[in-house]
């Protein structure tokens, strides 16, 4: 009987516990929701969805495609508001309010959202892309801006040329997957420029596969709907234990900062021993005393840059290739430029890039057209602002809608959803325009403070990589392939998306083009 009596305690103990817990959990939503709207309701917001009451517009709010439609900004214009659990979100549709906003006001709208999955434990607010505008940020940005500075980026172009005669070769023998070769190419590239790590024979190295399961956890934690403690804050109180997120998310912090560790701390022993080759890696420690950071935030920042070149580079190259099996003239002028300048006795080097002014507007039109993601990354203002009559109440989550400001017929042309590099040309030869106002020609690396530090380095390894791929090699559809290739419909993986997937062929261009790669390869050793 005293066992009985023991159990039944238990469970009415256990249940009243869940009942006050449940309580709470709802009296405290409801109390934070009345109290967000509260502040607002009586200032002009943006246009946009009314949503239900409380809850706002929670259904759209996670759908990218409906976020990103055109139609949203024939509905509401250049901006659109949307108040989801309380949390504002501004779609920003016009290239102007975008620069107004995320470039001159840089001071206010340079914030990121305040992960708390994400930030607070599953990275501890050390990764750049994610981490809160502040003075840790402030450093580890200036790190990554001096080390992958225009001019410092020039010292990984050995690296890059060699990789892309290694994508050619791979492409030649064996092309029916495109994804795979892209995605051992770039991080190959990455795991040199950041770790001094030798090339890497195959997307399964152990090291890749690591960093890019951090990755996949990490953009899975960012996105949208997928932890209510963004939404209720007070949630991130709740014991561990009863919290399975929390438990993985400090779990995971643990292995990934081990990971980051030994990667730079094999750096450090080179450096030790006298080998001082190009890396990030070693540019962040012997500037350890310049930058004022930790062990750990050391080895956080760079492991991060990797994270974000890699999957980036490899989506971009996927696209193109879409690009160039649907516009064969394009590739026809691509190979017509390379023979002229470069000849076919040897592959192309960045000597010859700025020679080739279709080559790099290519570039600039890939960057442009392809739109590896349709939302950008968010920022998030630190102090309530007014913009034009409206209301933007602080803590709003700025998005620019990466896929209609590039695509943009008012800035672009009618032509705007073709592929076409001559929109970059001027017609004088060895010239090359800027569109919407940007030396990128483009918005896909993003916006004022927040810009992606690694451009430089991104647009070095594709430029080479188209170069010296038109130049190796014609890209075909399959004999007997049927239909019409879809460059419209997006496969979404994460915030990344890819094209639908599709069969090609490559074609050496003359007999002689794989074995002048493989001399090539062999004076790179």
């Amino acid at each position: 009987m005293e066992i009985i009596d023991f159990t039944w305690s238990f469970v009415r103990i256990s249940y009243r516990a869940t009942y006050l817990l449940a309580v709470t959990f709802l009296t405290g939503s409801v109390l934070w929701l009345i109290t967000k709207l509260a502040q607002r309701a009586f200032r002009k917001l943006p246009p946009g969805p009314r949503g239900l009451p409380l809850i706002g517009d929670v259904v759209h709010i996670t759908d990218q495609d409906w976020l990103t439609a055109p139609q949203r900004m024939a509905d509401y214009g250049d901006m659109m508001y949307i108040n989801a659990l309380g949390t504002g979100v501004l779609v920003v549709n016009s290239q102007r309010v975008a620069v107004d906003l995320l470039e001159k006001r840089s001071n206010i709208y340079s914030d990121r959202p305040h992960y708390i999955s994400a930030g607070e434990f599953l990275t501890q607010n050390l990764t750049l892309s994610f981490s809160l505008f502040g003075e840790l940020w402030h450093r580890h940005r200036r790190v990554a801006v001096e080390g992958f500075s225009k001019s410092n980026s020039q010292q990984f172009r050995p690296i890059q040329g060699r990789e892309a005669i290694m994508l050619a070769l791979e492409l030649i023998k064996s092309p029916p997957s495109p994804e795979k070769h892209f995605k051992r190419h770039a991080s190959s590239i990455m795991l040199t420029i950041i770790y001094d790590l030798p090339p890497t024979e195959s997307e399964d190295d152990p090291v890749v596969v690591g960093i890019n399961d951090h990755v996949e956890r990490l953009l899975f934690e960012v996105q949208a709907g997928t932890r209510l403690v963004e939404y209720f804050p007070w949630m991130k109180y709740i014991p561990s234990r009863f919290a399975k997120w929390k438990r993985d998310a400090q779990y995971w912090f643990i292995q990934d900062s081990l990971m980051f560790g030994r990667l730079l701390g094999k750096v450090a022993d080179e450096l030790v021993h006298g080998i001082d080759r190009p890396s990030f890696g070693a540019t962040v420690l012997k500037g350890q005393g310049k930058y004022g950071l930790s062990e750990r935030e050391q080895a956080w920042i760079v492991g991060n840059m990797f994270a974000a070149g890699q999957e980036t580079t490899s989506t971009t190259l996927h696209w193109w290739l879409l690009a160039m099996i649907v516009n064969p003239a394009v590739q026809a002028r691509a190979h017509a430029e390379l023979d002229e300048v470069v000849g076919r006795a040897r592959p192309p080097t960045f000597a010859d890039v700025p020679s080739l002014p279709y080559i790099r507007a290519m570039l600039k039109e890939t960057l442009r057209w392809s739109p590896i993601t349709v939302l950008g990354m968010p920022h998030s203002s630190i102090a309530d602002d007014w913009y034009e009559g409206v209301f933007i109440p602080k803590g709003t989550i700025v998005v620019p809608n990466m896929r209609l400001l590039n695509s943009n017929p008012e800035v672009f042309g009618d032509d705007a959803a073709e592929f076409d590099p001559t929109r970059y040309l001027d017609g004088e030869k060895g010239r090359v325009n800027v569109q919407a106002g940007r030396e990128d020609g483009h918005v896909t690396f993003g916006y004022g403070w927040r810009v992606c530090p690694g451009r430089y380095v991104a647009e070095d390894t594709l430029v080479i990589d188209l170069a010296t791929l038109l130049w190796a090699m014609r890209f075909e559809r399959p004999d007997g392939a049927r239909g019409e290739l879809d460059t419209h419909t997006l496969v979404h993986s994460g915030v990344m998306t890819r094209p639908v997937p599709f069969e090609f062929k490559a074609v050496p261009r003359f007999i002689e083009a794989e074995a002048l790669l493989k001399e090539a390869l062999d004076l790179c050793e």
